[in-house]
């Protein structure tokens, strides 16, 4: 984020200076934006805590009121002890407040807010939205007045209580969506190859969890407690505020809400050593489906402006899109899949460690009943063949022109996803997250405009060989390839 050694020493001090309390930041308005359409104002309390409002007046009288907590599953370092970032996304919509058993959600739903939450390798993102006005109480309600949403959010946050029959309750009911999420057998297979693709990063274990460690999960309320009191510190979250609102009210009852807020030091996050491919992984699935193929590569660490994650960020156009070269000939001209795209969606390869580029493709079931594995690795085959051909995109026809397009239709799709308070203050906090720095999405932007098809070439040299490689197989038991061979 600092080009010079000198800026980043004195950024350094004065990080210091504001966590030990000695000096309070003032607020302050970024500079007019490149890309994204909206100016940031930010201020920075003594305890670490930064507050980024983002005035958008066109969505008249509405906001929303984010809380981001930079940890998410990828923060899980304690064996059998996974999904706990997952659940805490549940359990602090039962925060009593006030004493009351359901007390936040009673007044939340007594003002009239539209409130979520979702849990990500990196990040938690809790985001109400409701009308301005709600903001700073007390508001009058039938029945009698209700707290504003500033000291709702604070209170949970700084101070979340709940009683351990609760608790249980709660972790309980996370098995459930265990259960439904991995009844998709793309997720199954994303869960047993982490490990192998991760054996000593908490990347290795899906965002909800391994199932052992669900189960157990009413049972984690020392370790749970533990995860909150390490993440859910004013030094590791950021409220981003969106909406018809003043910057000023905003940072004033923020201040009087969260300043007491004690910062905390969280434990360090192992590195994940070099990988060793290339690795296969099979899973077995009960039910008669399509079977499936994940080609997957380990990739770079997502930095804004940087021209690697630069290149991640169009991989989805290059491969999987309608127009990529891959995606013709695997659906029409070969037509040997009946779905191709990339794995949990392009928001699966921006993590803040190295993470995974996942090409998922299912295949025709009568066709492998038939042709078994011969028929499995040549889908294979193709996947990687034209991943690899990225290493010469500088030398296709028109790759230029290619990368011109791509760049304005990611540019494009950028802008109209920013279509409320939610999804403006949901893509802010996403980049955010990596530098803290209120420009970083103009900084991406920065870096993939400034591209090359030689860039291309030597993204794709350096991270899509067989030693980065890992590749997941499913199908029926009855219908294994070699039980197909064996038919023939």
């Amino acid at each position: 984020m600092f080009p010079a050694i000198r800026r980043l020493l004195a950024a350094t001090f004065l990080s210091l200076l504001l966590i030990t309390g000695a000096i309070a930041q003032p607020a302050r308005t970024s500079q007019p934006p490149k890309f994204f359409p909206y100016a940031v104002q930010t201020k920075t309390l003594p305890n670490g805590l930064t507050i980024l409002v983002i005035p958008t007046p066109e969505f008249k009288d509405m906001v929303t009121y984010s809380t981001a907590v930079f940890a998410g599953s990828g923060k899980e370092t304690e064996k059998g002890k996974t999904g706990l970032a997952h659940l805490f996304e549940h359990i602090m919509f039962r925060h009593e407040y006030g004493g009351k058993p359901g007390g936040y959600d009673e007044a939340i739903r007594r003002m009239g807010v539209h409130n979520n939450a979702w849990t990500d390798y990196d990040l938690t993102f809790y985001h109400p939205t409701t009308f301005s006005q709600n903001l700073i109480g007390p508001i009058s309600r039938p029945g009698g007045p209700v707290p504003g949403l500033i000291e709702l959010e604070s209170s949970r946050f700084k101070g979340l209580t709940l009683d351990r029959k609760t608790f249980e309750v709660e972790a309980g009911a996370v098995l459930g969506e265990y259960r439904r999420v991995f009844s998709d057998p793309a997720e199954k297979m994303v869960e047993d190859f982490s490990p192998v693709a991760y054996p000593s990063h908490p990347y290795g274990h899906t965002v909800i969890g391994y199932r052992d460690d669900v189960e157990n999960m009413p049972n984690a309320w020392d370790s749970a407690w533990e995860f909150y009191h390490n993440y859910y510190a004013p030094n590791g979250v950021a409220v981003i505020a969106v909406g018809d609102v003043d910057p000023a009210t905003i940072f004033a009852e923020a201040e009087k809400r969260y300043a007491d807020w004690k910062p905390a030091h969280p434990p360090q996050i192992p590195a994940e050593r070099a990988p060793d491919g290339p690795k296969q992984v099979h899973v077995k699935w009960e039910a008669d489906v399509s079977p499936r193929i994940i080609v997957g590569y380990h990739t770079p660490a997502m930095k804004p402006g940087s021209k690697e994650t630069a290149v991640t960020q169009i991989l989805p156009e290059l491969l999987a899109s309608r127009s990529a070269p891959l995606f013709q000939k695997l659906r029409y001209q070969k037509q040997t899949v009946t779905s191709f795209g990339i794995e949990g969606g392009p928001e699966f390869l921006q993590a803040t460690d190295p993470h995974l580029l996942l090409l998922d493709s299912e295949l025709i079931l009568e066709r492998f009943r038939q042709d078994g594995n011969n028929y499995v690795d040549d889908v294979q085959n193709d996947v990687i063949s034209g991943v690899e051909d990225l290493k010469h995109f500088s030398r296709q026809p028109k790759a230029s022109e290619t990368l011109r397009v791509i760049k304005s239709k990611v540019r494009n799709d950028f802008l109209a996803g920013l279509d409320s308070t939610v999804s403006i203050a949901q893509a802010f906090a996403w980049y955010y997250r990596f530098d803290h720095d209120p420009h970083a999405i103009d900084t991406l932007m920065q870096g993939i405009d400034s591209l090359t098809p030689k860039d291309v070439d030597a993204y794709a040299a350096t991270y899509f060989t067989p030693q980065r490689r890992i590749v997941a197989t499913l199908w029926h038991d009855q219908d294994s390839a070699a039980g197909a061979q064996e038919a023939k």
